[in-house]
Formats: structure tokens, C-alpha cells, sequence
């Protein structure tokens, strides 16, 4: 958590200091390029993105599938960490010197669609990027500003996960599908309980009104918005109020997995040392949890939901997303690229799930056939519970949504430690946000 939100700090910081004109971002002129476009047209294009070595040698074997389709587009790769990455890309925005095809973050899509920085993709649809299979659904969390400038590589949704083995341990029944936030507070107390005499102590969980995602999916149980179309909030301080004081009583009680532990256990956390049950997190996540944890039993359900309300809010969230660069003079090259890693069932068998769950039904067959890693099995089962039970689209983020992200987690920590109260926590959200959001 601590290394995602000095991430987060590296490009929202990064991003608020770009000095971006707001005219068009020139390039190569889209519509001709889209009408000429062919199999067989010569280019050379340049592709960015964020990883390690494991996901720059799947990219690698994806590209060379790629070639066999057009073997006259040249691809140059370069990555690097995720603080790294945006380091560079906001330097190259600055100069209008961004990559052909690039990878996007949701938290940075609408800051970069509104300095034009990005080609809308609609022009390319017919003849160079069909997107066969992808759902209006998934197009719709690459819209910006009134265009399509991104496309989700894959999906997630936000879920809980928990741990069987400590679960087992301490002979308690793993949560069920449609746990609602009442039953969850008594779960965990019952946790706290069986493991109080461990040493050292286990929980049921932490604090989990310390994340921003979380907030959002709590308002839209309630039928409730979260951003305004012009980026504004939908929400009000007593509101985040009333969310975090839903757990104050285990608070209080001392119930939640103690920050100070959490700190010490840095860069994990406790779930992942296996001191604490539940987790909340997006599902794609899950082969993190497995791999850190130390153990593949991480089983994964829906996050609760209202009292009463037999319905959870799964909406699916972009876990990664690709787009290509308005400054580009290539930019139906770049589309076709962008297309075949979005498509194409032979790149979800080198990738799995490792980029969020395939858009396509052929794709998401060719990564369930393979089950490259010990979380693909699973996160594809969720994949398909909560397309059975879709809701209301992720809200758009608007442009300056990761420094709103990372200042709620610097001021939950507050919290925690109790040097402040839940209105000051409002206050001081609201405060950041007339900066960041420019209310």
C-alpha cells in the first residue's frame, strides 16, 4: 500500500506540474491515415509501458505474434517502474514527444485527455480498430472528455479477499457472497476473538474505510454519485463522514489490525504477513496477495453490501489501458497494435490474467485455457460472477483524482493514530480537493 501511494505522489505531483498549451496535439492526420491503413502499410511506432522484466518479455512474445499479422510495422518497447514511467511521460508531455502507443492509468487518463494529449480513437474504429467483442460497457471507461482516447487491456472489480489458512486456523467460517456491512463487523469481532490468544495476536481486518475505492463503491451501494461530469464531488463532507464512522465503534474497541503493526510490516501489510483475515482490494490483485502471503488458499468474494439490499455494486474497474499518443505520426500503426493486445486470443494465452481479465469471450477462453499463474483460475470466476451481476459503470475520475487518492490515505493514517477526528478528515479532504479538483 505504502509503495502505491508514492506512486501515486511521483504522478500526480509529476502531472500538476506540467505546463500543457490546450490546443490540438497535432500529429499525423488520423483520418487519412485510418482510410489508408492496410495490412501490409510500412511504419515504425514506439510502445511504452510500466512492469518488470516478466511482463517486458510477454510483450516482447505479444509484439512478435503481432508481426506475423503486419509484418511491416516496426515496434520500438521500453519500460520501466510505475514512479519511473509517468517521470518520463509527463517530461515527453511537456515536449509533445509522448510514445506512439503507451500505457494509461484511469487516475491519469482525464488529466491528460483535457491537455489533448491523447488521439481520440473513434476515427479509427471502422477501418484499422474494431475491437471486436469489446462491450459498450468496457469502451466506456476509456471515455474522456467526451472522447474515446483510451482502451481497457482488462478489467477488475473491487472484492474481498481472505485468507483460508489463518481461517482455518482459528476454525472460523470463510465469509459468504452476500455478507452485508452489519454481518461484516460482527465477523471480524468474531476473528479478533478466536485469535487474541496468538502471538503474535490475530484480526479480522484493518481499518477498510482507509481507501478512496473503497468510498466510491460504498456510494454507488447507494445509488449515490461520486464525481460530477465537470470533476467535481458529488458528495458532501458529512458523507465522508458518515463512512468513516461506520466503523468507529471498531475502532474504538481496538478491533482493526493496529496501524502500528501494519507500519512496521512495511512494504506488506498484515493480510499479506498473514496476521489479519480479510483484505479489500481489486481482484486482479489476487495473485499479489498469493504471492506475498506466501500461499495460494486466497479465496476472493464480493465486497458487503447495504443491510437489506440483496445486490452488490461489481461494476468493472480498468485495471490497465492503452492509448495512443496525439502527437504521434503513426497513429492507425499504433491503433492496429493497440487493437491486437486488446483482441487477440493468442496474447491472452501469453498473459493470462497478469493484465486484468480479457474484454473479448475469446480471449478470456485463451487465458482460462492456460492458467499460467495460481490466480488466474479464480479472478476468471469472479470475472464471470460479476458479469452476472453487472451494475452501473466505475465513475469516470476525473483530472487530479490520484492526489485525492493518496491524501485520503495519508489522512485515514491520521486517523488511525488519532491525531485527528472524522471532521477533520473531512475538512482537510475538502481542503486538498478545492486544489487538486479545483473547486
Amino acid at each position: 500500500m505504502i509503495r502505491k501511494r508514492l506512486a501515486a505522489v511521483v504522478a500526480a505531483a509529476s502531472v500538476a506540474a506540467l505546463v500543457l498549451s490546450g490546443c490540438s496535439g497535432g500529429g499525423g492526420d488520423v483520418n487519412a491515415q485510418a482510410k489508408q491503413f492496410t495490412k501490409n502499410t510500412k511504419a515504425e511506432i514506439s510502445f511504452a509501458w510500466w512492469g518488470n522484466n516478466d511482463r517486458a518479455d510477454k510483450f516482447k512474445e505479444a509484439i512478435s505474434l503481432f508481426n506475423k499479422k503486419y509484418p511491416n510495422i516496426k515496434v520500438t518497447r521500453s519500460f520501466a517502474s510505475f514512479g519511473d514511467y509517468w517521470t518520463a511521460r509527463n517530461t515527453e508531455a511537456a515536449g509533445r514527444t509522448l510514445p506512439d502507443l503507451m500505457m494509461m492509468d484511469a487516475n491519469n487518463l482525464s488529466e491528460y485527455s483535457r491537455k489533448h494529449l491523447l488521439q481520440d480513437l473513434s476515427p479509427l474504429r471502422k477501418n484499422v480498430m474494431p475491437l471486436d467483442g469489446l462491450s459498450d460497457s468496457a469502451l466506456s471507461v476509456g471515455k474522456a472528455n467526451g472522447e474515446l482516447d483510451s482502451i481497457p487491456l482488462g478489467t477488475n472489480a473491487w472484492s474481498m479477499m481472505y485468507n483460508k489458512d489463518l481461517l482455518d486456523k482459528l476454525k472460523i467460517a470463510y465469509p459468504t457472497d452476500h455478507m452485508t456491512w452489519s454481518e461484516l463487523k460482527s465477523y471480524v469481532r468474531k476473528v479478533d476473538q478466536a485469535g487474541a490468544s496468538a502471538k503474535p495476536s490475530e484480526y479480522g481486518s484493518s481499518d477498510f474505510t482507509g481507501s478512496l475505492p473503497g468510498f466510491i463503491y460504498w456510494r454507488m451501494q447507494q445509488g449515490k454519485g461520486v464525481f460530477t461530469k465537470d470533476g467535481k464531488p458529488a458528495f458532501t463532507q458529512q458523507d465522508v463522514v458518515d463512512y468513516v464512522d461506520s466503523v468507529k465503534d471498531l475502532r474504538a474497541d481496538g478491533k482493526f489490525f493496529p496501524i502500528k503493526r501494519n507500519a512496521a510490516l512495511s512494504p506488506k501489510d498484515g493480510f499479506l504477513a498473514g496476521q489479519y483475515a480479510l483484505w479489500f482490494n481489486f481482484s486482479t490483485t489476487l495473485l499479489q496477495a498469493m504471492t506475498d502471503s506466501g500461499t495460494n488458499r486466497i479465496g476472493i468474494v464480493p465486497a458487503p453490501g447495504p443491510d437489506g439490499v440483496d445486490q452488490h455494486v461489481l461494476a468493472t474497474h480498468p485495471s490497465l489501458l492503452l492509448s495512443v499518443s496525439a502527437n504521434s505520426q503513426q497513429k492507425a500503426a499504433a491503433a492496429a497494435l493497440l487493437n491486437f493486445l486488446v483482441t487477440s486470443p493468442g496474447v491472452a494465452k501469453i498473459f493470462g490474467t497478469s493484465l486484468g481479465v480479457p474484454e473479448t469471450r475469446q480471449a478470456r477462453a485463451a487465458a482460462a485455457k492456460v492458467n499460467a499463474t495460481p490466480a488466474d483460475a479464480p479472478i476468471l470466476q469472479y470475472a464471470r460472477y460479476t458479469q452476472s451481476q453487472q451494475t452501473p459503470a466505475y465513475p469516470s475520475l476525473p483530472a487530479g483524482y490520484g492526489t485525492i487518492e493518496t491524501k485520503w490515505g495519508d489522512l485515514h493514517q491520521q486517523l488511525s493514530y488519532g491525531k485527528i477526528d472524522s471532521r477533520q478528515f473531512a475538512q482537510q479532504l475538502f481542503d486538498e480537493m478545492s486544489v487538486s479538483l479545483g473547486n
